[in-house]
């Protein structure tokens, strides 16, 4: 895996629920022009959770044709139970993927060993590689360090981490004799570039796919040292991620989306379109650190 940024794509979907594909290979090629190293489809921006299996494997089918081999392409493949990701994976299995992506179950929290038996088992009905998810603040429930060792030593086809827990990345990093193509990708947006000077090479976030040239800029200051010009575009996109959230989260990205030419609703079918105050204010805001 190169250094750089992974793109946790958004999912367009038209107005009958179908996955705007034109838009979908639009948002991949511009992400990878703009230096994305991979995609992650279908991640929790990419409304995995929300989204029919048969879309699923439409989006995943349509990631990899429009990525055409240029950057790797994860697959989203999370559920409650070992029955439900394993339908998952199966639908998606053909497919020429570079990994799926898990997280512990969501709707309830695990203990230690219920996480540890849900990836064992998962593991076994795919031969593709597979990359950890840790997104405690949804799923209610760590990936810890331990818990990532004793998965290492079982599941052959680990492949890598996504996790927020920089401390714990960085520990892996020194400590955990890792193989040497193991995958740590860092999801905490604020701190991205303290987490490259750490070593931690790979970023993964939702909101560089509404960022392309900032996300550009930031990797390519951080890569030749220039620290101070990477704080202010991740600054950018930080500032961008804030709007949004003031502004209702799903239907201000689905604005940000369209502004950049990405058709279709990016957010779960029971989300209301976004106010033309909150309209204003991303498209202001985008202007403002020169998305547009």
């Amino acid at each position: 895996m190169k250094e750089g940024f992974i793109s946790a794509l958004g999912t367009p979907l038209d107005k009958n629920g179908q996955l705007a594909v034109d838009s979908y290979r639009k948002q991949i090629n511009d992400q990878i022009n703009a230096g994305a190293v991979g995609v992650l489809c279908m991640g929790s921006m990419g409304q995995q959770a929300f989204l029919s299996q048969k879309i699923c494997a439409k989006v995943a089918e349509e990631a990899v044709r429009a990525a055409e081999g240029r950057a790797a392409v994860f697959v989203g493949a999370m559920d409650c139970s070992v029955t439900r990701a394993k339908e998952r994976t199966k639908a998606m299995e053909h497919l020429d993927i570079d990994g799926f992506v898990l997280t512990t179950p969501y709707y309830s929290p695990c203990s230690r060993d219920q996480i540890v038996n849900y990836f064992k088992r998962v593991s076994c009905f795919t031969e593709k590689p597979i990359l950890l998810y840790d997104l405690p603040v949804v799923t209610q429930s760590k990936i810890t360090f331990d818990i990532v060792l004793e998965l290492m030593r079982d599941i052959p086809n680990l492949a890598g981490i996504k996790s927020p827990d920089l401390a714990m990345l960085r520990r892996l990093k020194l400590e955990s004799g890792l193989k040497k193509d193991f995958i740590m990708a860092y999801s905490g947006l604020d701190t991205f570039d303290i987490a490259f000077k750490w070593g931690i090479g790979n970023c993964l976030d939702g909101m560089l796919t509404c960022t392309p040239k900032n996300s550009r800029q930031l990797f390519e200051a951080m890569s030749e040292g220039d620290y101070a010009a990477a704080g202010r575009y991740l600054n950018n996109i930080i500032a961008l991620r804030d709007c949004f959230v003031a502004n209702d989260l799903w239907p201000s990205y689905t604005a940000a989306m369209n502004f950049l030419g990405y058709d279709g609703d990016f957010g779960p079918d029971y989300v209301s379109r976004a106010s033309d105050k909150a309209i204003m204010a991303v498209r202001k805001e985008m202007i403002r650190i020169g998305e547009l």
